[in-house]
């Protein structure tokens, strides 16, 4: 993916432009399916397999010259071509984020600022990626520095596999090359057997995973090691082809993003390693003629740092000018900038630098990177504090004043959306990630791997009447409501969720189901559930309308309603919250609490007929709660109403907004309950002296 590549293939003293024009590839297939599909491509694969190919020729040859190889030295190298368009980047980013990102981006862009500069980006978003609701955060202008991260580690581990390798065939009584291929075909079956299984356990977490990567980066030198000139010509040529059509139809055929980087990564990786090991000698009509056009040589010679770019250009372009940044003309000009300042980038700071630290020692080099690497890191850790210091002051208000914040209120009095009076939105949008329910701050709100049915107990504890809660975070922020209306109503509140696991008896689908962590907390809900003989369960209804899906009732939450009908146990099922489909508080942070570019059209959120119809066919094993009006008015699902901010990410509901409609949430549990109460007396006569069921003194 860097400039190294090109030192490192002309250490082998036979300079391939089909390399460059494969990495030149690989940068175009990364920003294209950035920019125009908002997907990858993996031509970041690619990079690994082009980067392993390439540093163990680079170590051999160093290895060959001085009698061993020396990781000093090499690291050294590294750093004087790496580090100064790296740095450059990094410091670009923090400048337009501070100019152009609303504050909502500020903490994390520094945090992840911060690992990229020491090349462990890949494993912040790793950990990130178990954080269920931070995974909801609009990506940094960083993010992208996850694959060099990967790379870096690499770099540090790979001199030393090259010297274990040496050892062995010394050891061993065999030739280098024999002791190489042992020690590269050993790593690459162990790399990618973890690849496969980390990938299938926790596929987010392993995407970004540096050992569930090695096996591409070996697969890479295998291909440095292997004569492929041995070939016939013919043969190699097809192969060249071949590889380099996996390369390209990769992105378009398979979701890398879900599926990576296990055994589909094979595609793309087989695939760079097909082209290069085909283009040794130059058979003519083959994959090597077409790589080594001169254009595609010139863009591979700049693909370092036109990948650097791209992504920050895009982020910050389509922060500041918005929608039109999105279209295809957007989209060309976040290429023609991002090559036109990684053409710059090369010539006037990588290429200058490179030289003028190359006449110098391997201690000048570290003390260099040493000295620029640090202003960086004083900047960043100034301006965290002052910005940790706001988040630390800030608290989420327990009760606010409700002529100042109604809140729901409005929708239900016929009010516009948005801000209605001179006072502060609340929560505010740069600390809405703040603003969790009990649950998830008190520690009984199961994880996305836990399998317990682990109680979350509020209102009274001899309450008159018991509510249990169960399903996914979109049943965990009715919480609070459910919380405010038992204190008032002397209730008994049990919560059993679960972060990515809605109540269903088919836990396939939850789209965050870890094996089969999600089917065994149900089963386990469903146990708790039956000992606690609640007088309500309440859970989620609907499954809210996506860009890919409608709304709709899952088949799966149907068939646990009628488990817990046969338990003699009452459902109250609410319609799930619209979904957004954008992060609002940064939205409104950007554009304002009544900006037209915070809501999302009612029609494009809910699915009125169809719904019912499924609820309708669920043969009354729920009563069905509808609070869709206090989300949204007759035409739009605004970001802001009353003064408060509705959502804390894209899709969950802040505490305090739910806060605001606990009354009327109330309402429609007593409608619920009373219809409950009418049809079990319709359906035994002898009932019809008694007195109803009255609810709970609402």
């Amino acid at each position: 993916m860097s400039t190294q590549d090109n030192a490192a293939a002309a250490a082998t003293g036979t300079f391939r432009g089909d390399i460059e024009g494969l990495r030149a590839l690989a940068a175009l297939l990364v920003a294209i399916f950035h920019i125009w599909m908002n997907k990858v491509s993996g031509g970041v694969d690619v990079f690994f397999v082009v980067s392993g190919y390439l540093i163990t020729l680079s170590l051999l040859r160093q290895c060959e010259r001085q009698g061993r190889v020396r990781p000093l030295i090499f690291w050294a190298g590294l750093a004087r071509r790496l580090l100064p368009a790296a740095l450059l980047v990094i410091a670009a980013v923090l400048l337009g984020t501070w100019l152009l990102l609303p504050r909502s981006l500020w903490m994390s862009a520094m945090k992840e600022s911060l690992a990229a500069m020491f090349y462990m980006e890949n494993w912040l978003l790793a950990l990130n990626s178990v954080d269920y609701l931070a995974r909801d955060n609009l990506p940094s202008p960083v993010q992208h520095y996850w694959a060099l991260s990967a790379q870096g580690q690499f770099y540090a581990l790979w001199p030393f596999v090259i010297m274990l390798a040496l050892y062995l065939s010394s050891r061993l009584a065999m030739s280098r090359r024999q002791g190489l291929l042992l020690t590269l075909i050993s790593i690459f079956i162990i790399s990618l057997g973890f690849s496969i299984f980390h990938t299938a356990a926790n596929q987010t977490f392993a995407y970004f995973n540096t050992f569930a990567r090695v096996w591409q980066f070996a697969l890479g030198g295998l291909v440095a090691i292997t004569p492929w000139a041995a070939l016939n010509g013919g043969l190699r040529r097809l192969l060249g082809w071949l590889g380099l059509a996996a390369i390209v139809s990769c992105g378009f055929v398979l979701d890398v993003s879900l599926s990576f980087p296990g055994y589909a990564a094979l595609w793309p990786s087989l695939g760079a390693a097909l082209v290069l090991g085909a283009g040794a000698g130059v058979p003519t009509a083959s994959a090597r003629s077409l790589l080594s056009i001169r254009p595609l040589v010139w863009l591979g010679g700049i693909s370092y740092a036109f990948y650097l770019w791209h992504w920050p250009v895009m982020i910050f372009l389509r922060a500041h000018f918005g929608e039109p940044a999105t279209t295809w003309y957007g989209g060309v000009a976040i290429m023609l900038l991002s090559l036109m300042l990684a053409w710059l980038t090369t010539r006037l700071v990588e290429t200058p630098l490179r030289t003028h630290l190359g006449r110098r020692s391997t201690g000048f080099a570290y003390a260099t990177a040493l000295v620029a690497v640090a202003p960086l890191v004083v900047a960043i850790l100034l301006w965290r504090n002052d910005v940790k210091a706001l988040t630390e002051e800030y608290r989420v208000p327990e009760t606010v004043d409700a002529a100042l914040y109604p809140g729901a209120r409005v929708l239900v009095d016929g009010g516009p959306a948005g801000s209605i009076a001179n006072a502060a939105i609340i929560p505010e949008p740069f600390m809405a990630s703040r603003d969790v329910p009990r649950p998830y701050r008190e520690g009984c709100h199961q994880n996305l791997y836990g399998t317990e049915a682990t109680p979350c107990r509020y209102g009274h504890a001899d309450g008159e009447l018991t509510i249990a809660v169960a399903g996914s975070s979109h049943a965990t922020h009715w919480v609070p409501a459910l919380d405010v209306i038992a204190q008032q109503r002397n209730w008994r509140l049990v919560s059993y969720t679960k972060n990515g696991c809605r109540f269903t008896a088919v836990a396939e689908e939850s789209p965050e189901n870890r094996r089969n962590s999600c089917a065994l907390w149900n089963d386990n809900v469903l146990a708790a559930i039956a000992d606690l003989q609640p007088d309500f369960v309440f859970t989620t209804a609907t499954v809210a309308m996506t860009i890919d899906q409608p709304e709709h009732v899952p088949e799966g939450y149907v068939q646990q309603w009628q488990k817990l009908q046969m338990l003699g146990l009452k459902v109250l099922a609410v319609r799930d919250t619209p979904f957004m489909g954008f992060h609002v508080p940064t939205c409104v942070d950007m554009n304002g609490a009544n900006s037209a570019l915070c809501s999302r059209p009612r029609s494009a959120a809910l699915t009125e007929t169809l719904v019912l119809k499924q609820l309708n066919a669920a043969g009354g094993a729920a009563r069905f709660i509808d609070m869709s009006d206090y989300f949204c008015t007759r035409d739009t699902c605004p970001a802001v109403v009353g003064n408060i901010l509705i959502y804390k990410d894209k899709s969950h509901i802040s505490t305090v907004y739910m806060k605001s409609l606990s009354g009327y949430l109330a309402q429609e549990i007593e409608r619920a309950m009373q219809l409950d109460s009418q049809r079990r007396l319709a359906e035994r006569p002898g009932l019809l002296e008694a007195a109803p069921y009255s609810g709970s003194g609402f």
